[in-house]
């Protein structure tokens, strides 16, 4: 859904650490409220912003540039990206919007913006008006709340509000999709080719038969009973060798022994790009006050450099309040795959941030090459 009076990305200008130090001065002294865009971009962003250095296009603090006219429309009912629960601007509602908290410094979660400096009252009182004023019908989905939804991606609210993923699926085009091996059924992910309650289809029970390859039948054949199921040890990586031996992250079962892969994950031609492609922009883990070391939100600020030439030793020495960031040989305990797949957040949110999580497969790449040793190769 567009919006009527539409905000680009550029307004997180004002919730970014940039400032000289200096009081910023009075951008609407001597002319009325901006009540457009145009005129938001020339009191406020080309003033604040783009001649103190701080969103130029050589700077690009936190990833942003000002000087650009590709900017993306990331504020309506967009949640803050380092304080959890706080939504960036809340149309028609200007005192729930974080965007004004910070400029108050009426919030709790960091420092009063411009760092080091404050805008006037007359200007925070012209930017709340301007947002009172805002569309509130016009902005997003809400599903109830205050915060847009992306039914596209999230799979709490997938293709309609309220319609939840199971824990191991994600939400592709408004489509929860399980694993490759799995289907959705219900609420959760199921292989219909071995459950004896979804077999072949959602919903067809054997009873007290078993499900061999998505038919009924009264044994497993030349396969193996686990828990009801019929399954090949062989290559289950669910039951890998004998029953209930389950094959981590990132690894598969091979000839009923579980197994890193079944090629050599390169770290340079594989596990970069998708680092630099979902990681290491706007702002996250680019190296300009990116979050994921020891001491800030989620787990620390400032230290988990995910920039080519800098992520492997970031990623090997980096360790948070929740363990390290890779555990070589071990992708379970790995704080990184943990946030990929949101089943350790660290009192975070699940990574990347704001934006649809990565496809299994993907992750499954990032796992293997931590699974095989996490090597610099």
């Amino acid at each position: 859904m567009g919006f009527r009076n539409p905000i680009p990305l550029a307004l997180l200008a004002l919730l970014t650490a940039c400032s000289d130090g200096q009081t910023t001065g009075p951008p609407f002294s001597g002319a009325p409220c901006p009540t457009n865009l145009q005129e938001v971009s020339i009191q406020v962003f080309q003033q604040s912003c783009i001649d103190a250095g701080c969103h130029g296009t050589a700077d690009r603090a936190g990833g942003l540039d000002l000087e650009t006219n590709a900017l993306a429309l990331e504020l309506f009912g967009q949640p803050a990206a380092l304080c959890n629960g706080q939504v960036r601007v809340v149309p028609g509602d200007s005192t729930s919007s974080y965007l004004i908290a910070k400029l108050r410094g009426t919030n709790e979660c960091g420092a009063q913006m411009p760092v080091g400096g404050s805008l006037d009252t007359e200007t925070i009182d012209c930017m709340a008006t301007w947002i009172d004023g805002l569309d509130v019908t016009a902005s997003c989905e809400t599903c109830g709340g205050a915060a847009c939804v992306d039914l596209a991606t999230d799979p709490a609210n997938c293709g309609t509000c309220a319609n939840a993923c199971p824990d191991s699926a994600v939400c592709l085009d408004g489509t929860c999709t399980c694993p490759s091996d799995l289907s959705v059924c219900g609420s959760s992910c199921v292989a219909l080719a071995s459950d004896p309650a979804n077999c072949g289809a959602c919903g067809t029970s054997c009873g007290a038969l078993f499900c061999l390859q998505g038919g009924c039948s009264a044994d497993c054949g030349a396969l193996t009973e686990c828990s009801g199921a019929c399954v090949d040890l062989l290559n289950d990586a669910d039951h890998c060798g004998a029953c209930g031996t389950v094959c981590g992250p990132g690894s598969s079962c091979a000839n009923g022994q579980c197994q890193c892969g079944s090629t050599t994950i390169s770290f340079v031609n594989d596990v970069q790009p998708i680092l630099s492609a979902s990681c290491a922009s706007m702002g996250c883990h680019d190296g300009v006050g990116a979050p994921g070391g020891p001491g800030g939100p989620g787990g620390g600020k400032a230290s988990l450099d995910l920039t080519s030439g800098n992520a492997y030793p970031s990623l090997l020495q980096t360790t948070t309040s929740c363990g390290p960031v890779v555990v070589p040989g071990d992708a379970e305990a790995s704080l990184l795959i943990g946030k990929l797949t949101g089943a350790q957040l660290c009192g975070g949110s699940q990574m990347p941030k704001n934006a649809p999580p990565l496809a299994p497969e993907v992750i499954d790449t990032i796992a293997a090459w931590i699974c095989q040793g996490a090597e610099n190769n």
